[in-house]
């Protein structure tokens, strides 16, 4: 037999291999993820998806088919002219490139264990290399003897095809000088901000509570985070009027409470928001370049609209439900944090919400080129760092490793070290020389301790002390919770461990400021207003009240603030959890959503805004008392009375505990604020 035919018939026998493979990864995948599967196909049909998302299931399944091919290719090239190093193997050449491929395929298969410990394929090889350290010493070695066997075929071409190393050298070498862009001038960068006109950076960290800080008592790995308050104004009693992402962005960007903005849920349509004099829209048209960057889009729509002249994210849209999720495959993982997987899998780099291969600084890559541009404008940069929101994972936070709280803390200690990374880039291009920098959580999270609900059965009064029927506020999940217990965000206003958030202001070079602790309660309603009031812009349109002259100093610390009013989102059992599952909570409320053909974004249809109106909780919160009102049925909503500072709480309106107390104020207020939302109940 012929050499070249020799070479074709281990390419044969080669490719069927990696067929084989690729139906046994198939079967695996479909095995790992039947119930996705069999959710999504119900979500998928309900949705009415568009045709416009059919060609990007194509084409996801010819990349990954293109990468096993390409795989097939390399073993096959290595294993030639390793044979051709060696004639005396190839008398019976088959059998050596097959122990080529196997050697490279384990060590890809041990690569993903040992990189992404959450992938679904780590999982079949933790069954025999079942901790971390054995995983990585045998991936060092197969990873040895791999790149000893890549030198061999190397040398094989220098010695028989000399030109075609060359040849493939240079398109090699060419790649990499375009990608590190080595001649492009490096030039200072001139700051234009100034001490009247600093650049302004917003900095969210999701679902962060307070409470698992250094900075607030916690053993916690939280170095540059507790630094940085340690030198900033603490407002420690901040908090949001609605614990959900979206809706608590549009209120910090707008300064208005979620039913005057239109903005009531996690993936609102925004056709009817008023969004005109936004904070992005005021400080473009006073001259700022406008930014807004996250790495995750699941839930919160922010677009241009609101004033941003760029918006930087990993893709947006029901690609990122579908794919984000399912791209779970060994090569495809140890590619899609790569600049050729960017290009490949833009649904899956810099995305948290795809956490298996979510690595912190791939999504600090996507904005680096952003905050690297030259421009002639002071910056305005809203940005949000998700790594804390549930699941509690990356590709550094492994599933095995510690119980859900647990993973939570390490969240945070890793978003943590993200924050220093991005703190250190805007310090490397000039942007903190002058500077407002304002470092907030959009919400908290309530994680079944005591006290994550505030309504300690000890302290329930009622007219009849002998009958202490402590109310049930709604359904219960599928945990048990007690009365002084609440879990996730934005599903209970009496558990204000998901409504208590962290906010602090620092400056950087621009004026003296007051490095304390504010414990007096504010709102992230209150950070347009005092941005506003910082650039002495006039106030426009909003519902906070400037805390500036704390910051500066100008104001005694003790702040007497406007009644804050809170509510929930639409939540249904799945999602009154710590552990929720993001594909049940989409098919338990499936007829709420639909597909934008336009965008491909995942929006509420306009018709459940009602059913959504219908679900909410209402709070008020005015100096020591809160008000909130549960819906019982269609027709009522349970009243809640809490002294903030005793802790005492009745149901009992016609108790004597409630007639002494501002009651009849707050639910007076309540309605007034929420009009025919609570008219008739």
């Amino acid at each position: 037999m012929s050499s070249r035919s020799n070479a074709w018939t281990i390419f044969l026998y080669l490719l069927i291999l990696t067929g084989f493979f690729f139906l046994i990864e198939f079967s695996l995948f479909i095995q790992n993820y039947r119930d996705f599967l069999a959710e999504s196909s119900s979500i998928t049909g309900a949705l009415h998806l568009p045709a416009a998302v059919l060609p990007r299931i194509v084409l996801y399944l010819f990349v990954q088919l293109g990468l096993h091919l390409g795989y097939c290719l390399l073993a096959w090239v290595v294993s030639i002219s390793i044979l051709r190093l060696f004639p005396r193997l190839s008398i019976d050449g088959i059998y050596p490139a097959i122990a080529i491929w196997l050697m490279g395929m384990m060590t890809i298969l041990v690569a993903n264990a040992s990189f992404y410990p959450n992938s679904k394929f780590s999982a079949l090889i933790h069954i025999f290399l079942f901790n971390s350290f054995i995983t990585r010493s045998i991936f060092i070695l197969l990873g040895i003897s791999s790149c000893s066997l890549i030198l061999l075929a190397l040398l094989s071409g220098i010695k028989y095809k000399p030109k075609l190393i060359v040849i493939a050298s240079s398109i090699f070498i060419f790649i990499m000088v375009y990608h590190s862009n080595p001649f492009e001038p490096i030039t200072s960068k001139k700051q234009i901000a100034t001490y009247q006109t600093p650049n302004i950076i917003i900095v969210g960290i999701d679902a962060l509570r307070p409470d698992f800080l250094g900075f607030f008592g916690r053993e916690i790995a939280t170095p540059f985070m507790d630094s940085f308050l340690s030198h900033a104004t603490v407002f420690s009693q901040a908090l949001t009027p609605l614990a959900r992402t979206f809706p608590s962005w549009t209120s910090i960007l707008t300064g208005r409470y979620p039913r005057e903005v239109g903005i009531r849920t996690n993936l609102a349509q925004q056709q009817s928001a008023h969004l005109s004099n936004s904070l992005p829209q005021l400080l473009r048209a006073a001259g700022y370049h406008t930014l807004y960057a996250t790495d995750e889009t699941r839930f919160s729509n922010i677009g241009t609209n609101y004033g941003f002249d760029h918006i930087i994210t990993p893709e947006v849209g029901i690609g990122d439900f579908l794919f984000g999720t399912i791209n779970d495959f060994p090569l495809s993982n140890l590619l899609v944090n790569t600049s050729f997987g960017r290009w490949l899998f833009p649904y899956s780099y810099g995305n948290r919400a795809a956490y298996i291969t979510y690595q912190p600084n791939s999504f600090l890559n996507l904005l680096r080129p952003w905050l690297a541009k030259p421009n002639n404008k002071p910056l305005f940069l809203a940005i949000h760092f998700c790594l804390p929101h549930y699941p509690y994972l990356s590709a550094d936070i492994s599933e095995q490793d510690g119980n859900v709280i647990e993973h939570y803390q390490k969240s945070i200690e890793e978003v943590d070290k993200q924050l220093r990374s991005f703190f250190t880039m805007l310090e490397e291009d000039g942007y903190l020389q002058h500077a407002l920098v304002v470092l907030l959580s959009d919400h908290g999270e309530a994680l079944k301790f005591a006290g994550d609900r505030i309504t300690e059965k000890e302290l329930f009064l009622t007219s009849n002390r002998k009958v202490m029927n402590v109310p049930q506020f709604y359904p219960s999940s599928n945990d048990d919770e007690a009365v002084n217990q609440s879990a996730g965000h934005g599903t209970d206003v009496l558990g204000l461990s998901q409504y208590h958030t962290l906010l602090a202001f620092k400056l950087y070079h621009v004026g003296i400021q007051q490095e304390k602790i504010v414990t007096s309660t504010v709102s992230l309603l209150d950070i347009k207003p005092s941005i506003l009031d910082f650039l002495k812009l006039p106030f426009t349109a909003s519902s906070g009240q400037s805390l500036a002259r704390i910051v500066n100093g100008q104001h005694e610390v003790f702040l007497k603030h406007h009644p804050i009013f809170l509510e929930t989102d639409f939540s249904s059992p799945a999602i009154r959890t710590i552990y929720p599952n993001i594909h049940q909570v989409l098919l338990e409320g499936i007829n709420i959503f639909e597909v934008d053909p336009q965008t491909l974004h995942l929006v509420v249809k306009q018709a459940m805004n009602q059913m959504i109106i219908n679900s909410k909780q209402y709070a008020v919160i005015d100096e020591e008392w809160m008000l909130a009102l549960y819906p019982q049925n269609r027709n009522y909503r349970m009243p809640i009375l809490i002294n903030l500072q005793t802790g005492e709480w009745t149901n009992d309106m016609q108790s004597v505990y409630a007639k002494s107390s501002p009651a009849a104020q707050l639910l007076f207020r309540l309605k007034m604020f929420y009009g025919e939302e609570l008219s008739s109940r």
